[in-house]
Formats: C-alpha cells, structure tokens, sequence
C-alpha cells in the first residue's frame, strides 16, 4: 500500500508538471532538461553538469531505462565538463549526450582542443544558455541586486556560435520548446561534435520553479495524497 502511494502520488506530481511545462511557449531550463532525459536514445550515455541542469533533471526527468547518466563533482562542481564529456564519447559504443549550462560549457571550453588524431568523436552538447550562473538567484543573496550580478550572476557576454566556430563543431540555436527533441535526435544521426544553444532566462527561472512546485503541491492537495 505504501509503494502503491508513493506510485500514484508520482502519477498526478508529473502530470502536473507536464501540464505546466508544455504551456510555456518559449525555452525553460527544466522543460529542456525534461525533453533531453526522455528523447535521448535508447542505450545512450546523458552527462549532465552541475548546478542547475542536474537539479533540474532530478525534477522534473521522467522515469525511463536504457539511458546511463553520468555527472561530475568537484571543488567547484563545473571542472572539466566539456574534456568529461568527450572523454566519455571516446570509450563509449552508444551515442553520448550532454546537458550543459553556459558557465559549465564556457570554464572547460580548451577541452574542444581535442587530440587532432581523436577523429570519430560523436557527442551532442544542449547548451542552456542564461548568461551566466541562475542558481544564486535562489539564495539570499540575490535580494541584493546592486552587487549580485558582479560577483555572482557573472554575465559573460560570449556567443555559443562562436565557440562553435572556433573549434570547428557544429552548431544549431533552438528558439522554440518542441526543438530540442526533434534537435538532439537529429544531432545524434549526423555524427560529430554539435552545441545546440537554447537561450533562457535567469530571473524568470526562479518563479517558474516556484510555479512547479506549487502546481506540484496543489494537484497532490486535491487528489488526497498529500
């Protein structure tokens, strides 16, 4: 009976958080962190970085077999993402996708500066790209906005494609929420090293979480398994 609960209560918190994630018309982070979890292939490898794309996954991924996910920590949690990542692709027989965050991504970006003989190399980067780190603006401090975004919203003003084009890796920008599916699996198909760069915002992440969690809170109230 208590497994029986937990089941049900499971049911109608993901319905909730579908309903909720599939009326945004424009890019979220946990909406992409979702889709990436439940269309990457089968016998895929998914490597997610720290902040908030793995918590995101935590949320709000559905549950699925056949998928291996990996994640670092470290010191700073970010360290060597990207050489993680190709790492992987290298000794793994299954595609490799990752899902980054644009510090993530940008703090490892000489991992791209791959041996020239490594040829072969197939991995699909989803970058979510909020300019800079969105999980401080979920602590105290970010009621301090005079000096927060200095010392730790850290904007950075670079441009994902010209990353891309300096390294040589293939590049798409998705605009529109129902992409990224259709993106990663054709990404996967064509081979080689892709950045799909998802723009999103750092401020409207923090009160769409609070949404989810609310809808999450009130669908459990009126279904009596809270």
């Amino acid at each position: 009976a208590w497994l029986a609960s937990w089941r049900r209560a499971e049911a109608v918190a993901r319905a909730a958080l579908d309903e909720r994630l599939d009326a945004i018309e424009v890019p979220s982070e946990p909406r992409i962190a979702r889709d990436v979890a439940a269309h990457a292939p089968d016998g895929a490898t998914l490597v997610v970085a720290s902040s908030m794309p793995i918590r995101d996954l935590d949320r709000v991924a559905p549950a699925r077999g056949r998928l291996r996910v990996l994640a670092n920590r470290g010191a700073s949690g970010i360290d060597g993402f990207v050489s993680t990542v190709l790492g992987v692709a290298l000794n793994e027989p299954g595609p490799v996708v990752a899902l980054a965050g644009d510090l993530s991504l940008l703090h490892d970006a000489n991992g791209f500066l791959l041996r020239p003989d490594a040829e072969g190399v197939d991995a699909v980067f989803v970058v979510v790209d909020n300019d800079g780190g969105g999980i401080f603006h979920f602590l105290p401090q970010a009621g301090f906005p005079a000096s927060f975004e200095r010392v730790f919203g850290t904007p950075h003003g670079r441009e994902v494609a010209d990353l891309a084009r300096l390294h040589h890796l293939d590049y798409r920008e998705i605009t529109r929420p129902d992409e990224v599916a259709e993106a990663v699996t054709e990404a996967v198909d064509a081979g080689g090293v892709w950045l799909l760069h998802v723009r999103t915002d750092r401020h409207g992440n923090v009160e769409l979480q609070r949404e989810l969690t609310g809808a999450v809170h009130r669908a459990l109230d009126e279904s009596g398994l809270s």
